[in-house]
């Protein structure tokens, strides 16, 4: 993306252009820190990783769930933050370790989270976009985001720093040196520049054709079911689009029965891992209407396709593929009536208890 924009949506557009400079400043901006996080995170020795996280973070989460599993062989779960919030219940964990993901840092609940699970036992690992917030004061490392401030509502530079960031924390911790980490990093950088450039392009006329969309459902697996969430999110939180985020093995169930010619679907196809039961989905959700678009390599007949991450592993597939969403939330957001920057009703910072 080239350019100053200003208007409904300035903020928003330009925090997404921003994304490429920021992942580059993930690692050289902090490298002592990364070193601490993973020292502290092999002293740990764990049997379990427990992640801490709301909201777009808890989207992250989610990624990181499927990596740490994947890549260290460690079982990953999400804590429930009102058990503990609410509840006042902190089970008997193993040994392990948590980490806590949050933009603001600021979360009464996420808080309360890790106090308790510290308490029980795991040391806590902390990744915000504050250093000064209470959740990176609460913590035995802390890790920046280096995103810089992020003044629109919608998460989207904070956000993909967070999957850079549990990307870098799971692959250090495997072995991997940061400086080939970095170099990773820099040329996935580079290769979203050109994306976004190509989708200040291509988005815009899609978003035109989309504006009358009633329904939106997003379709995954794997690694992407953390883009499926996200994207829906951000298209509930920009325009107030009914949307929603699933496995395609769970869509086909009751949410298929839903699907008629004012739903669109957004097919997921850009990891190679469970492409083929999206693609199975999109044919069953066309067969009875639906729009179909894809974010990837164009396997689905008939539909609509953007390729974000041909060539990219299937575990930073996520890192690009959210890109096209983004931009899609913005502009479908003007289209409908709506400043994505400043939706009705919510605010940047949810201070949930």
């Amino acid at each position: 993306m080239t350019g100053t924009v200003s208007g409904p949506g300035a903020l928003m557009r330009a925090e997404i252009a921003e994304q490429p400079a920021r992942w580059r400043d993930l690692i050289p901006t902090q490298r002592t820190a990364w070193e601490a996080a993973i020292d502290a995170f092999r002293a740990a020795a764990p049997e379990l990783v427990a992640f801490v996280a709301r909201g777009s973070s808890d989207h992250a989460a989610i990624y990181g769930q499927y990596l740490v599993q994947r890549v260290l062989g460690l079982p990953a779960l999400l804590t429930t933050p009102s058990l503990h919030s609410v509840l006042g219940v902190t089970p008997a964990y193993p040994s392990g370790v948590q980490v806590a993901i949050s933009q603001s840092g600021r979360s009464p609940d996420l808080a309360a989270t890790a106090v308790a699970l510290r308490a029980a036992g795991l040391p806590l690992l902390s990744i915000t976009n504050d250093a000064a917030s209470g959740l990176a004061g609460l913590a035995d490392v802390h890790l920046d985001l280096a995103a810089g401030p992020e003044l629109s509502v919608a998460a989207t530079k904070s956000y993909t720093a967070e999957l850079l960031a549990v990307h870098t924390l799971a692959r250090g911790v495997a072995g991997e040196e940061l400086s080939r980490l970095a170099d990773e990093i820099d040329a996935l950088a580079t290769r979203a520049e050109g994306l976004l450039d190509r989708l200040e392009v291509e988005v815009g006329p899609i978003a035109s054709k989309l504006a009358d969309v009633e329904r939106m459902m997003l379709v995954g697996r794997a690694f992407s079911m953390a883009t499926a969430k996200e994207g829906a999110l951000k298209l509930m939180e920009t325009s107030g689009i009914a949307a929603s985020g699933w496995s395609a093995a769970d869509a086909t169930h009751g949410p298929l029965g839903q699907v008629d010619e004012h739903t669109l679907v957004i097919a997921l196809t850009g990891a190679s891992a469970g492409r083929e039961s999206v693609v199975d989905f999109a044919a069953a959700a066309r067969a009875r209407g639906a729009r179909i678009l894809e974010i990837g390599p164009a396997v689905i007949p008939g539909s609509t396709s953007i390729d974000a991450a041909a060539g990219v592993p299937d575990e930073l597939v996520p890192v690009l593929e959210i890109l096209p969403l983004q931009v899609l939330a913005a502009e479908l957001a003007i289209r409908r009536g709506s400043d994505p920057d400043r939706p009705e009703g919510l605010r940047k910072v949810t201070l949930t208890r």
